[in-house]
């Protein structure tokens, strides 16, 4: 029986019965691929967040499936700036490399902000 792909994106999650997210085992040997994904850590990504219903591959975070993450973040970068092209790098590479919805950066323009409270003036 094929099991049926699991609803990453639901408001309930126990947080005791697993961790936030699931890192890649890591080889000694230097010349490990490091794109390379272990089958025990398919296993254990299944069996703690079920599989991604989006692209039917095992979640890799509590509400967070990371390939699928990282194309929307990708997708989105033609649609925001900093206005520094060392800013905008930094904050795409946190986006695509998020293996938790806790652990990426956004760009928030100025002008979203609200009841802004000055503490000091630059020149």
């Amino acid at each position: 029986m094929e099991e049926k792909p699991k609803n990453l994106w639901n408001d309930y999650f126990d947080y005791t019965k697993t961790q936030e997210h699931l890192t890649i085992s890591t080889s000694e040997s230097e010349d490990v691929d490091e794109k390379v994904v272990y089958m025990e850590d398919l296993e254990k990504r299944k069996q703690a967040y079920g599989i991604c219903g989006e692209c039917k591959e095992p979640g890799t975070g509590d509400y967070w499936c990371q390939p699928c993450n990282a194309k929307r973040f990708k997708d989105n970068f033609k649609n925001w700036t900093s206005g520094n092209k060392i800013i905008d790098e930094f904050i795409q590479q946190s986006q695509l490399n998020a293996v938790h919805y806790k652990k990426c950066l956004e760009w928030i323009p100025f002008e979203k902000f609200q009841n802004i409270t000055y503490i000091a003036e630059f020149w």
